[in-house]
């Protein structure tokens, strides 16, 4: 596939960086150091020129013979504009435009309109999952597959649950989910079903949105989460804060942020939420406001240092539970450092979702946050190697399972004696192994692109 990836900062090098490896990339970027960085740094073609000019797209697209064109530029409207151009240059090309804010995030063909295909709100995605894990409170990382109307949640066992001595297959598991692998220490687990479960494990969980949340109840909650503490009035900020608002739940939820025209925005936009002006990083504000007292504090500055530091703040104050991001891939190390698990990738859910619209409907998935795993779904076909086998009998090597299957409109959780059928759409997870050792044990024709 040709994609052509328009601006190249922090989303569209990312971006590059993903699909590079399995796709003809070019990107357009019209400053010289960032171009120059770019071509140093990833095996893709560069175009130094700007991206929203009407006959630099005629140019790069009909050149490139592109397939895809992706736009990542920091104008909202300019990343509208330019897949909009690029469907009348070219039709049938696939336009995917990345957005900051909500307000953007416009219908697209799939609602009938016409010019752009998919829109990418990474901010969006963060508050999203910020709030799951707030919610969730034994989630240490969550994942939502919303073309399947599924998620992946990893549950952290401590020593009061419920379900720490008892073997992973004889939980009472909700319907519609699975416990398809288990970390203990770094190691990660494909075959969990005969384990008994320890303090410290982490349990990885595949289902949909209602039985990962009475999965979450399975295990045990100590306190119900009710209060919230939100650091830094960005766009993540004010959604996560709507979000835990609005939830059916009655929560309580403070947002603390520095710049005093900020807060009068917040304080107009929200509704049964308390909007403090102050600055979060001094000792003295965190001490009169107990930030790290409420059921889960939640850094959302876009300054990787600024989430640090209340990062190792909180774990020096035995905080209940932190939720972080950082940005750049170079400080996840560090982040980790602090001990904290609910830390979010900003260039993971960038890859997450330039993976859901750009490498296939029907490959890949989406990545897990902690490891190198990946979900892919295989079409079941002549040529597939688990046509008409039992899945018990499928013999799969460890590192690899079948996690379900999509037959129709319908999700299976399937179970030994659960036969693959021709049609069905296996939904699989893999520890990250090579494409090759994939193919011996499913056959050809249905990896290209992972």
């Amino acid at each position: 596939m040709k994609v052509i990836i328009v601006g190249a900062g922090d989303v569209g090098f990312v971006s590059a960086e993903t699909i590079a490896d399995v796709h003809d990339v070019l990107v357009i970027e019209k400053d010289e150091d960032i171009a120059e960085n770019l071509r140093s740094r990833l095996n893709v073609a560069v175009l130094r020129e700007d991206g929203t000019n009407p006959r630099v797209l005629r140019y790069a697209i009909e050149t490139q013979e592109a397939d895809v064109i992706v736009s990542t530029l920091h104008s909202d409207s300019e990343n509208l504009f330019v897949c909009m151009m690029a469907k009348r240059i070219k039709p049938s090309i696939r336009t995917i435009a990345t957005v900051d804010k909500p307000d953007y995030l416009i219908e697209t063909s799939a609602a009938g309109v016409e010019g752009i295909d998919h829109i990418i709100s990474p901010n969006l995605v963060t508050a999203e999952k910020m709030y799951r894990l707030c919610v969730l409170e034994n989630a240490v990382e969550y994942e939502t597959i919303k073309e399947m109307g599924v998620c992946v949640a990893v549950f952290k066992v401590e020593g009061h649950h419920q379900v720490v001595g008892r073997v992973v297959m004889h939980l009472p598991i909700p319907r519609d989910c699975t416990v398809f692998a288990m970390y203990r220490d770094d190691e990660l687990i494909t075959s969990p079903e005969t384990m008994e479960i320890h303090s410290g494990d982490r349990l990885c969980v595949f289902g949909s949105e209602q039985a990962i949340v009475a999965f979450n109840d399975l295990m045990g909650v100590e306190e119900v989460a009710r209060e919230f503490c939100i650091l830094g009035g960005s766009v993540v900020g004010l959604n996560l804060a709507k979000m835990l608002s609005e939830d059916e739940r009655k929560r309580y939820v403070k947002i603390i942020e520095k710049n005093p025209e900020v807060c009068k925005s917040l304080s107009r936009e929200l509704s049964g939420v308390v909007v403090i002006n102050a600055d979060y990083t001094d000792p003295d504000i965190q001490y009169d406001e107990n930030i790290f007292k409420v059921d889960s504090t939640v850094s959302t500055s876009s300054k990787d240092d600024t989430n640090l530091l209340i990062c190792m703040s909180a774990k020096r104050h035995n905080a209940n539970k932190v939720v972080a991001r950082f940005f750049m891939r170079e400080y996840e190390d560090i982040f980790r450092y602090t001990g904290l698990q609910t830390i979010i990738g900003f260039d993971r859910i960038i890859a997450n979702e330039i993976i859901k619209c750009v490498v296939s409907d029907e490959l890949a998935i989406a990545r897990m946050q902690s490891s190198e795993g990946i979900f892919f779904t295989h079409q079941v076909d002549m040529g597939s190697r688990l046509l008409d086998r039992f899945v018990g009998d499928a013999n799969m090597p460890e590192g690899l399972r079948v996690v379900a299957i999509r037959r129709g409109d319908s999700i299976i959780y399937p179970v030994l004696d659960t036969k693959v059928e021709s049609g069905d759409a296996v939904i699989m997870f893999s520890d990250g192994r090579k494409e090759s050792e994939l193919i011996k044990v499913l056959g050809k024709g249905t990896l290209a692109g992972l």
